[in-house]
């Protein structure tokens, strides 16, 4: 996308195309603007105590300060972009080690100056409001740490049982996850599962769930979750300013150029590392910061 979708456009074109379904819609924006709208529009059919926002944080609320460490960084690592990595440039010890250490050494930036004031707003009008993040649980520290910093604190109103303090849940169905504060933490797991699984351990309903993300795959398993599901109207909003913005100044997500100096960062980090700390190197084994 070129340009902001508002909301309005966005539910005709995709209507049109056959790509929203029963119980869900799909909106694509890059600007809150659009998202903000939206929940201000849903009050004329959903009152703020029957509505729960759900936000994603990577890309969605935080941003990386650099490339290294950040999502795009992972999305490359993972051989997710166009520009793939070669062998000398995938990380070792990526979820063993790297991906922690990074997030403990690589301060976050709002990916809009709004974004704090927004929620606040939202909480102030009383709305239930939970972060649903990929990130491990492993990440908690530095995660919330980064929120707190931007003055974001989703415990504020966040997803708990009826008139109980937010609970904390520690789990591994098949990954580990935790849900404390208001930030449920995955490790990768299926959002739409993830989403159905913290509101039966609160037992809350909505009727209505706002959910805004910035990966596709995660608005596709939340809308596969929920389609069929009568019982609840859900708007997606797949919130695409970080690409778009690179795609607009540089031409793409990511170019070689870039992918380079990533490596080329990561590199000057574990030698440094490596120096200071000799104790890492265990014979090319991973050895965890956690």
């Amino acid at each position: 996308m070129k340009k902001a979708l508002s909301y309005l456009a966005a539910s005709v074109l995709l209507a049109a195309s056959g790509s929203s379904f029963a119980g869900t819609e799909i909106i694509q924006t890059n600007d809150y603007t659009d998202i903000t709208a939206k929940v201000a529009a849903e009050l004329e059919q959903h009152a703020v105590a029957d509505t729960l926002i759900v936000l994603d944080i990577d890309n969605t609320v935080l941003t990386s300060s650099v490339d290294l460490g950040g999502d795009i960084w992972y999305q490359w690592q993972r051989g997710k972009l166009a520009v793939k990595p070669t062998d000398e440039q995938k990380v070792d010890c990526l979820f063993e080690d790297a991906i922690g250490l990074l997030y403990e050494l690589n301060p976050q930036v709002l990916v809009e100056v709004s974004v704090p004031e927004t929620i606040q707003h939202w909480q102030n009008d009383g709305y239930t409001m939970m972060a649903l993040t990929s990130r491990s649980p492993k990440y908690r520290a530095a995660t919330e740490r980064e929120l707190l910093s931007k003055g974001i604190n989703f415990d504020v109103t966040a997803l708990a049982p009826e008139g109980e303090p937010t609970p904390e849940y520690r789990e591994v169905p098949k990954r580990e996850l935790s849900y404390s504060r208001g930030v449920m933490m995955t490790t990768g797991m299926d959002k739409g599962d993830m989403l159905k699984l913290i509101l039966a351990r609160t037992e809350r309903s909505f009727d209505k769930i706002v959910f805004v993300d910035d990966s596709q795959k995660n608005i596709d398993n939340v809308n596969a979750a929920y389609q069929d599901d009568e019982s609840v109207d859900v708007t997606l909003i797949h919130y695409t300013r970080v690409e778009h913005l690179r795609e607009q100044e540089f031409g793409a997500v990511l170019t070689q150029a870039q992918a380079d100096k990533m490596a080329d960062d990561w590199d000057t980090l574990t030698q440094t590392l490596q120096t200071v700390f000799p104790a890492r190197i265990n014979e090319g084994k991973c050895l965890s910061i956690n």
